[in-house]
């Protein structure tokens, strides 16, 4: 079962996609995954947004740099390679999901996640230089949590697939509850993403 990072596919808004031609021309670079914001949105108006982890899989990476803020890479298990071979017609031996420019991550490396558990709070990359947004990726080979390939389109098409009909294909709610609890000190309106408790799923 595969989740949607931002809550529900309804609720998200691709602002730039897969080698957008938009990107390349505004960037100059290549773009290897979609930038996702809350549909109804401008701004940082979803600043601290809590993101979801797609699938189930282990924490390969928790990272941070100026550029990418702090960035979680996850590794998932076979079962969901096989899946997403069989949605998108592909041989897929291996699958990475990337979720960058995170706020905070609350996940730790080494970590084993849930399809639908927080790995982190939508942020604005490193020293605040974007908007808000979730850039997410979906990797087939194994890269570096901060790998960029900039104009390198080759290393793309080899090891990365366009998420958007994985997004698609996601289920339409999680598994995690929402709490309104401050996460972020600067927006104590935010929700928290937490564990259920027993008896409550």
């Amino acid at each position: 079962m595969l989740f949607h990072p931002l809550g529900k596919p309804e609720w998200a808004r691709i602002d730039a996609g897969f080698l957008d031609p938009a990107y390349l021309r505004q960037i100059g670079a290549e773009h290897p995954g979609v930038d996702l914001n809350r549909a109804g949105t401008s701004g940082d108006m979803d600043l601290g947004h809590p993101i979801a982890a797609l699938a189930p899989g282990v924490v390969e990476e928790v990272a941070q740099d100026d550029v990418w803020g702090h960035v979680v890479l996850i590794r998932h298990d076979e079962a969901v390679a096989r899946m997403v071979s069989r949605l998108l017609g592909l041989e897929i031996g291996a699958l990475w999901s990337q979720y960058a420019h995170l706020i905070w991550p609350v996940v730790v490396r080494g970590q084993r996640v849930l399809g639908g558990q927080a790995v982190g709070g939508m942020g604005k990359g490193g020293r605040a230089r974007y908007w808000a947004h979730l850039h997410f990726e979906l990797r087939t080979k194994p890269l570096p949590a901060l790998y960029w390939p900039g104009k390198r389109r080759g290393v793309i098409e080899e090891a990365y697939i366009d998420p958007v009909p994985i997004l698609a294909a996601c289920r339409q709610e999680h598994r995690y509850l929402w709490d309104r609890l401050i996460v972020n000190l600067t927006r104590p309106d935010a929700p928290m993403v937490r564990t259920p408790r027993e008896g409550e799923v």
